[in-house]
């Protein structure tokens, strides 16, 4: 699968460079600069990765012929292409104009609700051929609707990887952000302006725009938009209805939500493989594993665990003040619970020889100085940078640690989109951590380099920025930005629903006289949730709710969410209210203490962070008490496709759309 993907990719460079090749000799000049640089990419890739595993070799090598062969064809285009229609001379790699960026880092610029770059005639005209020359590493310029910016120092910074801003370096935005939508947010567009140089002019920025970057995501599984509201689109990011997580104890599977970093894998169970080994000399004996091994050779392990997104409720860490440029932008949705199937990675280790139950007593040291276990999965961008991560070791060879390598999800097959054939599940710990689709095992003495790791998932502390701190990577203080693994307890209020109506109105005219509030509360390392307190009030009264857990688990394993419920009586003021036809508005809250007796914060302020993550101060679900209304009636505030997931303290001049949070404009009818 692994091969037969990077076929893909290369195809889809050289395919992109011969059509870009083949235009007009109006710019030919420019375009086939373009043309080298991808049938380089290609060539390049193609010479990595001659040398992949051990299956489908055969076929790969046609394949890679294949590929390698348009990647030539593309390249001899575009030298063709640049002989006879461009000019003869040889210029070196235009200097920066005199405009530098830092006579930008103090101005605000607004930007239109359109996200077009604000007009800045002061700046230098920068000729197309020019940027394009700028595509490494070295010196990296991008255009956008005209503007032209040089973003080298941002290379290391870029939430999604420099990879991918390599693979865009001297070309145009616009084409790659059409796909990955979650761009269009004009505070990003704001920010960039500290690293504008100059304009193009009107011909050129007509030109820069005319190609088209290859889908990845074509292939991604087919999805019902009823289920999960999209957070974005291109990777696919939902969450479900808030109101449902009450409906049932386990999460059904359609409407778990849904977290993925890069395009869905679509991996034929028989040629699938799991790579385990060890880095250093003798530290487990390296073994490659198919699908039917994991179910003939180990016995069957079970858990029921709830898997919370890192950035859960995000969306109420931006506003004004506070700008998060991270996505995606969930608004409360983002966790669930279902019962794993599949193999203890502990299992699967001894099988390998190493002594998982001495050096789980503490007999022994792992060997080699080994402490961490990483992870890759299948899927990959389109540069081939795969997804990964890494975890304790510790946690994987515990006993009642129940790290699975799952291949069920609620009694069936893994669907597509949580990791089918296998993934890794590890109850406690951040979602972030639970690599689908994994591909390979490696214990070693290094946490993972992948950027999702030691990058993406860091909690630095309230004064960092991204505009000030991390866009120019690694930060003065890379140690006060620790990487999360297990998350704080929270807890949340999903019915009655935020911004919904509730009918009040009793039999023969009278007026109901309570309202019922439901929800769910976690904590991350197995920590119990011992009490949920409720707020009608906005958290000026509180009382202990019931709670709802119908599994036993263990001290300090409590991987699964406790649901919770109460039946609050209305004071007098408000029956008094209702009775007169008023209608009264409630603002409830939750709070939830665990076993270590951690509790939610009431705002955001003590921990609020530029990764947006950890996210666990009272969610106020704001709702309205209706006396015209029939009793058990409730009226919901809904959104696209009938959602009432809204942040409860958060801002974005515009909400989200079918492609994802803020979507283009232009994009509102796609």
């Amino acid at each position: 699968y692994r091969q037969n993907r990077i076929i893909i990719i290369i195809i889809m460079f050289a395919r992109q460079a011969l059509a870009v090749g083949l235009r007009s000799a109006s710019s030919a000049g420019r375009r086939s600069n373009y043309v080298r640089t991808l049938g380089s990419q290609a060539q390049r890739l193609g010479r990595t990765n001659t040398g992949g595993s051990n299956y489908n070799n055969t076929s790969f090598g046609r394949g890679l012929a294949v590929a390698a062969a348009a990647a030539t064809m593309a390249t001899a285009v575009a030298s063709v292409t640049k002989m006879e229609e461009a000019p003869t001379t040889t210029t070196a790699k235009p200097s920066t104009p005199a405009t530098t960026n830092n006579n930008n880092d103090n101005k605000f610029y607004s930007i239109a609700a359109d996200n077009n770059p604000p007009p800045r005639p002061e700046l230098p005209t920068i000729p197309l051929e020019d940027v394009s020359e700028h595509n490494d590493e070295e010196s990296m310029w991008f255009t956008f609707r005209g503007a032209v910016y040089d973003m080298t120092g941002f290379l290391q910074g870029h939430p999604g990887g420099a990879p991918r801003l390599l693979m865009a370096a001297g070309q145009d935005l616009e084409p790659f952000w059409d796909i990955y939508r979650q761009h269009f947010r004009g505070h990003v567009i704001q920010w960039m302006e500290k690293y504008r140089i100059g304009n193009l002019s009107k011909e050129d920025a007509v030109k820069a725009r005319d190609f088209v970057h290859g889908d990845m995501f074509e292939s991604d599984p087919k999805r019902q938009p009823q289920d999960l509201l999209p957070a974005t689109s291109k990777p696919f990011n939902g969450e479900p209805r808030i109101e449902t997580l009450t409906d049932s104890y386990l999460t059904p599977n359609n409407k778990f939500y849904v977290r993925n970093h890069l395009a869905v894998p679509d991996i034929c169970p028989e040629e699938y493989r799991l790579i385990v080994k060890g880095k250093g000399k003798d530290t487990i004996k390296k073994k490659i594993y198919k699908l039917q091994d994991l179910k003939t050779k180990f016995p069957k392990h079970e858990v029921v665990t709830t898997l919370q997104c890192a950035g859960n409720r995000r969306e109420d860490l931006h506003d004004k003040d506070h700008k998060i440029f991270i996505s995606p932008h969930w608004v409360v949705g983002a966790m669930s619970t279902a019962k794993w199937g599949g193999v203890r990675l502990r299992d699967v280790l001894a099988d390998c020889g190493l002594d998982v139950d001495a050096i789980a007593l503490g007999e022994k040291m792992p060997p080699n100085g080994i402490e961490h276990i990483q992870m890759e999965g299948y899927d990959h961008d389109e540069t081939g940078y795969t997804y990964g991560g890494s975890f304790p070791i510790e946690k994987a060879v515990d006993g009642l640690g129940e790290v699975l390598l799952a291949y069920e999800m609620n009694g069936e097959d893994l669907p597509r989109d949580h990791g089918y054939p296998v993934r890794v599940v590890i109850p406690g710990h951040v979602g972030a951590r639970q690599v689908k689709w994994v591909h390979k095992i490696i214990l070693s003495n290094q946490e993972s380099k992948k950027s999702y790791q030691c990058k993406s998932y860091r909690h630095f502390a309230p004064d960092i920025t991204f505009e000030k701190d991390l866009a120019e990577w690694p930060p003065a203080r890379l140690d006060q930005g620790p990487i999360i693994h297990e998350q704080p307890v929270t807890s949340f209020v999903c019915n009655p629903p935020q911004g919904s109506t509730i009918g009040v109105k009793g039999v023969g005219g009278g007026i109901k006289k309570e309202v019922t509030i439901k929800g769910v509360a976690w904590s991350g390392g197995g920590r119990k949730v011992e009490r949920v307190d409720v707020s009608i009030d906005g958290g000026t009264s509180w009382t202990a709710a019931e709670l709802y857990k119908p599994i036993s688990q263990r001290y300090n394993h409590h991987w699964a969410w406790t649901q919770f419920y109460l039946t609050i009586p209305l004071s007098e003021e408000i029956q008094e209210k209702l009775k007169r036809g008023e209608k009264v508005k409630l603002d409830v809250t939750s709070k939830a203490v665990d076993s270590a007796f951690n509790v939610q914060p009431e705002t955001m302020a003590p921990y609020w962070n530029p990764r947006g993550i950890a996210i666990n101060h009272w969610y106020h679900s704001m709702v309205e008490l209706d006396p015209t209304l029939e009793a058990g009636q409730v009226q919901r505030s809904e959104s696209e496709f009938g959602f009432s997931n809204t942040p409860s303290g958060g801002h974005f001049d515009r909400q989200w759309g079918l492609g994802g949070w803020m979507v283009d404009p232009k994009h509102d009818n796609d």
